[in-house]
């Protein structure tokens, strides 16, 4: 009987019509410091040539799956994690980037038995445009080190923003999926913090206090097709974590985090409609309203 080693990490990629980014996101993997991992993608019935440019890549570490039909993003996401053989596991979408040490950095966190009690390790992250242009070096929400879910969760819906970071920031142990109720977009725009908020239910938060990737920003992605609507949905995300006891969230947390969730999702707005304004004028690139 063969026996196949079981890889530290699985990096898994949900892809859909990604063909103008998907090339430097895999590549972004294959280029890591650290080598033991599984690189798993899953194309949701793209129609832009995004499976035959991930198809193009030969590396052994790499398996290719394809959709009959489209899922959406909450279906392939799930669907991205459901068959995963590594002890921690990074969901990079389609058009982020990993850094060289992203993978080495946080897997490390983990292997530290004094990091023993930790759930989810996540990282600063780099704002991107299209082309891969910097638009912000590094968000920085959270200093670094070990963090209390209740303490992440109060300062989050305070500050009314994401404070952990997109999928590409995070990394967890695989054996917590089936601990989960999995990704869900209920509410579109927080699909993620609702995932990082089960994931936490299981252990603390550590903190990475340096870029290791990089989240673009582009008139494709998800995040930006579904701007116009943050506000709204940060509320409701808002409302939701604070029904939970557990999370000791107070009248005043959400008082401030309303104001602050109104301002932030304006200047997000207003910064999305300048960028897709500027690139609009060269690629003709629709701005969204």
């Amino acid at each position: 009987m063969v026996m196949f080693q079981r890889p530290l990490v699985t990096v898994t990629i949900p892809m859909y019509n990604n063909a103008s980014f998907i090339a430097e996101t895999i590549q972004s993997v294959l280029d890591q410091t650290f080598s033991d991992f599984e690189l798993l993608i899953y194309d949701d019935h793209s129609s832009d040539g995004s499976w035959d440019i991930a198809a193009s890549f030969s590396d052994r570490r790499i398996k290719l799956f394809r959709n009959t039909e489209n899922l959406g993003p909450e279906g392939n996401w799930n669907r991205a994690v459901s068959n995963v053989r590594g002890k921690y596991v990074k969901l990079v979408c389609g058009d982020d980037i990993l850094y060289p040490e992203c993978l080495e950095r946080q897997a490390a966190v983990f292997e530290d038995p004094a990091n023993s009690g930790v759930s989810l390790v996540s990282c600063q992250r780099t704002i991107i445009d299209p082309e891969g242009k910097v638009l912000i070096r590094k968000v920085n929400f959270v200093d670094g080190g070990r963090k209390e879910p209740v303490d992440v969760i109060r300062k989050m819906i305070r500050m009314g923003t994401n404070i952990i970071g997109e999928p590409v920031c995070g990394l967890y142990p695989s054996d917590l999926i089936s601990r989960t109720s999995g990704y869900s977009a209920i509410v579109p725009y927080t699909i993620d913090l609702d995932f990082w908020m089960q994931i936490l239910k299981h252990g603390d938060l550590f903190v990475l206090d340096e870029p290791l990737c990089a989240f673009r920003i582009s008139d494709l992605s998800w995040s930006s097709r579904i701007g116009d609507m943050r506000y709204q949905q940060f509320l409701e995300f808002m409302e939701h974590a604070a029904a939970d006891e557990s999370h000791e969230v107070t009248d005043l947390d959400l008082f401030i985090g309303r104001i602050n969730c109104a301002v932030q999702s304006m200047t997000s707005l207003m910064g999305f409609k300048l960028f897709a304004g500027s690139t609009s004028e060269k690629k003709k690139i629709p701005v969204f309203s």
